[in-house]
């Protein structure tokens, strides 16, 4: 990737970023850090791997994503809309009555949403039956799995993998969004991903690893993944819980509450500030 790609991703991210701390804040349904952790690993996906057509959603043979997190729904939401799947006003009546986007995920009332929200440890299992339908169908469709780190402590999630590997799916590719939190709280007794990654090798799926926060990590990693599968790849992505707002980042108590106005305002002008200081920099490397 040249800089130019990968200044173009950045601003997408802290855009993403901002809308999820307004719908969140708006909402006051859920804490930021889960969303905000995510963000720059779905902005890779969707603008630099990921196979969509927003005006034709059901493109039989588009990637598929499916969102194993349903905690980290609004980055979902923020992505889609500015991909084009709807209109971006949707996302300031987030989790209203009748509105179409709610707390849980729902395939049958948002375009670009592949798969139902659930408890943890099921989306995995989702994404096989994806890609081996798909499969069995002769369909070049991909599809990519996100998964948190403290849903790996789910016995679903090792029957999904061993299955996977059984069907050596080559068009499924897992993501773990290793971010070493759990609704806010230290994840005790997981290690390193490069532990976690060795349990999955243990199962015939090839591994990889990158900073979740450095595109060309991100898109470097992913196109490895995707070219001459094998089977079923997972991708190890460390992150930063509450990535880009500094109350969150440090773990601060009031990070799992939802925001009030003034937090809601300060996190805006921290982003705006990141924003100003990305394009600074970007002249001057021009």
């Amino acid at each position: 990737m040249d800089r130019n790609e990968v200044l173009e991703l950045e601003r997408t991210a802290l855009e993403v970023r901002k809308d999820v701390v307004r719908m969140i804040g708006l909402s006051r349904a859920h804490s930021l850090g889960s969303s905000l952790s995510v963000v720059d690993i779905l902005v890779a996906l969707y603008f630099s791997i990921l196979s969509t057509r927003p005006w034709d959603p059901k493109w039989p043979d588009r990637d598929r994503f499916v969102l194993s997190k349903p905690n980290a729904c609004p980055a979902l939401y923020a992505i889609l809309a500015r991909k084009g799947f709807f209109d971006r006003d949707e996302l300031w009546s987030y989790r209203r009555l009748g509105a179409m986007l709610q707390g849980t995920l729902d395939p049958r009332r948002t375009a670009g949403v592949e798969a139902p929200g659930g408890g943890p440890g099921l989306g995995l299992g989702i994404a096989n039956g994806i890609a081996l339908g798909a499969a069995m169908g002769q369909s070049q469709a991909r599809v990519f799995c996100l998964m948190g780190d403290g849903e790996l402590n789910e016995g679903t999630i090792w029957e999904s993998v061993a299955t996977a590997s059984f069907h050596r799916l080559k068009n499924l590719f897992a993501v773990v969004d290793f971010n070493g939190t759990r609704m806010g709280s230290p994840i005790e007794g997981y290690g390193s991903p490069e532990a976690l990654g060795a349990r999955f090798e243990a199962f015939g799926w090839k591994v990889s690893h990158a900073d979740g926060h450095c595109f060309k990590s991100l898109v470097s990693a992913f196109s490895g993944m995707i070219d001459n599968p094998a089977g079923p790849a997972v991708l190890m992505a460390k992150t930063q819980w509450g990535r880009g707002v500094a109350s969150a980042e440090s773990g601060d108590a009031s990070a799992l509450t939802p925001p009030n106005r003034e937090r809601v305002e300060n996190a805006l002008l921290e982003l705006e500030q990141a924003g100003k200081s990305l394009e600074e920099g970007s002249n001057d490397d021009s």
